[in-house]
């Protein structure tokens, strides 16, 4: 097939970039399949061996600007982010979108879309989903290099991702917590008044990817996910199951899913005690091994590119992936009006702030 993968921005991410990273991964897996490959990005972006750059300027890369550059006999395009109205009633090829955040109650969505978890589609109204997949080679696993923290890893800004929470279990249960994330220059600040405060068994990392993020991974006795929101997926938990690390969230969204008793557990987070009492208990139950081999089986690049391979057959014979128009069914999607509004996470109350 000749497929092109849209996500007109720079790549690779120059920080953590979960979308970007999932884009370079599948052109990546859909070349070792034996497909010819196009990814439509941004001048300058570096992508995969046999992988052929389509470039769009930044203030040239609408969909319709992707119609006067596609290849020859394209196939399909694989949308990341949902085109503009009316440009695909000019597009020569099969068409695909994967759908990778939560619609607001009554968003509609194209026919051919794609979730990121049985949940996620199904809280749209819809069947067809795809679990994202990794590279193993980008992570390390080193099973008996455990420490003896715990670790948050994840947009601390968003307070669904609930960093506050996070802090309170594990003072609760006296255990330590390693915080990373956050990749905006509001957070440097954030990120000082933090270091200053947290104490000895609270340690603020700041923005990591790279080396570091797969080093904390690797290492990290258990990573907290203790979001407060219907995850569509969360690609930061089979992160830490391809790097040996166990799983502690809530059963929110698409993350029963992902993690299984053999490989971590799921927790109510208004049951506060079961909490504090799971991370006094520790880890020991879980074996690092088994947590790769999990994220190996489903949570492979390869993995993914096969199920999208599927996908784009379906379409290029003319089926639509749906029968009705998927549409966002719950308010919870969106969890609540907190949400719309992602806010700096502060620990306590910053006095210059508050005039003191």
């Amino acid at each position: 097939m000749k497929i092109v993968l849209f996500h007109p921005t720079f790549l690779p991410p120059r920080d953590y970039g979960g979308v970007e990273r999932v884009v370079l991964w599948l052109a990546k897996g859909l070349r070792d399949r034996g497909h010819q490959v196009w990814v439509a990005a941004y001048p300058g972006s570096r992508l995969p061996a046999g992988v052929t750059l389509l470039e769009m300027a930044p203030d040239d890369s609408s969909a319709f600007a992707l119609l006067k550059r596609l290849p020859a006999g394209t196939d399909v395009v694989h949308f990341m982010a949902p085109p503009e109205p009316g440009s695909l009633a000019s597009l020569p090829s099969a068409h695909l979108l994967t759908v990778h955040g939560n619609g607001k109650p009554g968003e509609k969505f194209l026919l051919n879309s794609v979730f990121l978890s049985r949940d996620h589609a199904a809280r749209h109204g819809a069947q067809a989903y795809v679990h994202n997949g990794i590279d193993p080679s980008e992570y390390d696993f080193s099973p008996r290099r455990k420490d003896d923290r715990y670790l948050f890893l994840s947009k601390t800004s968003w307070k669904v991702k609930n960093l506050r929470g996070a802090v309170s279990v594990c003072r609760g249960a006296k255990v330590g917590l390693r915080i990373a994330g956050g990749n905006r220059p509001w957070l440097v600040r954030s990120g000082v008044r933090c270091r200053s405060l947290l104490g000895a068994d609270l340690h603020w990392e700041g923005p990591v990817s790279g080396a570091r993020k797969a080093e904390l991974l690797a290492r990290a006795k258990a990573l907290l996910f203790p979001v407060l929101w219907e995850e569509p997926f969360g690609l930061v938990v089979v992160e830490a199951l391809m790097s040996g690390t166990p799983v502690i969230a809530t059963p929110k969204g698409g993350l029963s899913e992902l993690v299984t008793s053999d490989v971590g557990i799921l927790l109510n987070w208004r049951d506060q005690d079961a909490w504090r009492d799971q991370l006094r208990e520790g880890t020991a139950r879980w074996e690092p091994e088994a947590c790769r081999e999990r994220a190996m089986k489903l949570f492979h690049f390869q993995v993914m590119a096969a199920s999208y391979e599927q996908y784009y057959r379906k379409v290029m014979s003319g089926q639509s992936l749906h029968e009705n128009f998927p549409i966002t069914r719950s308010a919870s999607s969106f969890s609540s009006d907190a949400v719309k509004k992602f806010e700096v996470l502060q620990l306590r109350a910053d006095p210059q702030e508050n005039g003191q």
